[in-house]
């Protein structure tokens, strides 16, 4: 495997080069927002709120929005105040309707609880890191010239320097087990070595790629 030997970054397009070098002002150091409440109770992720819970206790000046509290209305709300975003929950990625791809968190305060990419567009963030600990949420559609329309670019556009994000429906555990590690890795590495590092130790507990490699970093790294 590649990432015995390197430490890995992508970029979507040689466009977004000139999302990554904007001015921040983060107020925050970590969001963190897991398990929303969903319509529909098979949706829970527990896995998701025990990886979130476990985050919080790492990182000083930390925001920890559970349950209803991981909605859509107060993403909005406090999203532009943290240096690290960790959204913890349900993506789905729309191939007819790239601008519809969403991330699934809590409705309510006039949201519906779809945050979509056409919607992060018009969003102003600060974040450094963004993590989608989500399913499919690194997919996109290649639109007009080398543009790539999906959840990473919209946190692109929307002012995030890096996101971690996935390829494929992810499993709940190795994800929280993948998690607690990269940030634990985070506290003294750069996004692209947190997270080889931890896919190598998530490896050890989770052998198949499947649980372990799904995820990537784009932008700076």
């Amino acid at each position: 495997y590649l990432v015995d030997s390197f430490d890995l970054r992508l970029l979507p397009s040689a466009s977004v080069l000139g999302y990554l070098d904007k001015e921040r002002r983060p107020t925050l150091d970590l969001l963190a927002l897991g398990n929303p409440k969903l319509e529909d109770p098979s949706m829970d992720l527990p896995g998701a709120e025990r990886e979130t819970r476990l985050i919080s206790k790492r990182w000083q000046g930390t925001n920890i929005l559970l349950r209803e509290h991981a909605s859509e209305a107060n993403f909005k709300k406090f999203g532009a105040t943290a240096r690290i975003l960790h959204l913890a929950s349900h993506g789905e990625f729309n191939s007819a309707d790239p601008l519809r791809s969403r991330l699934l968190l809590a409705a309510g305060e006039g949201e519906d609880g779809d945050l979509t990419v056409r919607e992060l567009y018009g969003l102003k963030l600060n974040a450094e890191v963004v993590t989608l600990s989500a399913c499919e949420t690194a997919l996109g559609e290649v639109a007009n010239g080398d543009d790539v329309i999906g959840l990473t670019r919209g946190f692109f556009f929307a002012g995030a320097s890096s996101v971690i994000a996935s390829l494929w429906p992810v499993a709940d555990d190795a994800t929280a087990h993948l998690m607690e590690r990269f940030y634990a890795n985070l506290a003294s590495m750069p996004p692209v070595n947190a997270l080889r590092q931890a896919q190598l130790d998530t490896r050890k507990a989770f052998p198949h790629p499947v649980f372990w490699s799904a995820f990537q970093v784009t932008g700076r790294g």
